[in-house]
């Protein structure tokens, strides 16, 4: 499911549009689990106002309070939603070509560091019903916001010893382990990265440490491990999963999980 620009779970209160950057002010009454998986056209910053809100994105998972700040670039898949019955929260949307020309699309989701936690917390706080001077102090903060993030992302990339995943490269291993299920072809997704399909195996195993079908089937084996402890049996399982027989599927999953998945299934656990 996409959601278009400035569209979230949860009934807007108030909301500033301001030189390409939208703040609104929203609570949140969706009850977690009528949340679907999604990804939005734009990037967000979410300031957690009121409330427990579960962050699902990859790299990000964690579970916020009031204070806590997330950046999802735009095109990042996730189901976040409030733990608690009621939240409340402050959006700040940028389109995708904005959050390209300020460096902030590559590197995944992520919390922000304390100087720009603290600099959204402001921003968070100030009225949205606003004369032209209040304008100009939005769209000020809101630059100053981003163009913290940028800096302490390319002191980051500066510093570590291989740049950050490309947005592609996420993009790319989030569809391999979302339909792990289905026969994805190399070629299909290096076409729809841009990239050979030589470059994309190569940018697979430099960032993750393994091949993309490596993490094909670690996905596949989780998907397994959750369905054998809801009480499916192992010869349903590996069918279900396309596991070639049932003698495969068991070395496989022994490898992964050091238990067969029988004993998996019973409930053993690894640690």
């Amino acid at each position: 499911m996409r959601l278009r620009p400035a569209q979230f779970y949860g009934r807007f209160e108030t909301r500033c549009d301001v030189a390409g950057f939208s703040l609104a002010r929203l609570s949140a009454h969706t009850p977690a689990h009528r949340v679907v998986p999604h990804e939005h056209e734009d990037g967000h910053f979410i300031v957690v106002l009121a409330g427990r809100y579960r962050s699902a994105a990859r790299g990000a998972e964690a579970l916020l309070g009031p204070g806590d700040v997330l950046w999802n670039p735009p095109g990042t898949r996730h189901q976040d939603s409030f733990v608690d019955e009621h939240g409340l929260f402050v959006a700040l949307s940028l389109g995708a070509t904005q959050a390209a020309a300020l460096a902030l699309q590559e590197g995944g989701a992520r919390l922000l560091a304390p100087a720009a936690r603290r600099l959204a917390q402001d921003l968070a706080q100030q009225p949205l019903a606003l004369d032209l001077g209040g304008l100009l102090d939005i769209e000020q903060g809101c630059r100053e916001l981003c163009a913290l993030s940028m800096t302490r992302l390319r002191a980051a990339d500066g510093a570590a010893r291989e740049p950050r995943e490309p947005a592609w490269l996420r993009r790319c291993m989030e569809q391999l382990v979302d339909e792990c299920e289905q026969p994805l072809r190399m070629g299909e997704l290096a076409e729809a990265a841009g990239v050979h399909p030589v470059s994309l195996s190569r940018a697979f195993r430099r960032h993750y440490g393994l091949s993309p079908g490596q993490l094909q089937r670690r996905a596949l084996l989780n998907r397994a491990a959750q369905r054998l402890r809801a009480g499916e049996t192992v010869a349903d399982v590996a069918a279900a999963l396309g596991f070639a027989d049932q003698s495969h599927f068991t070395r496989l999953f022994r490898a992964e999980y050091r238990c067969t998945p029988a004993l998996w299934r019973a409930g053993f656990k690894t640690f």
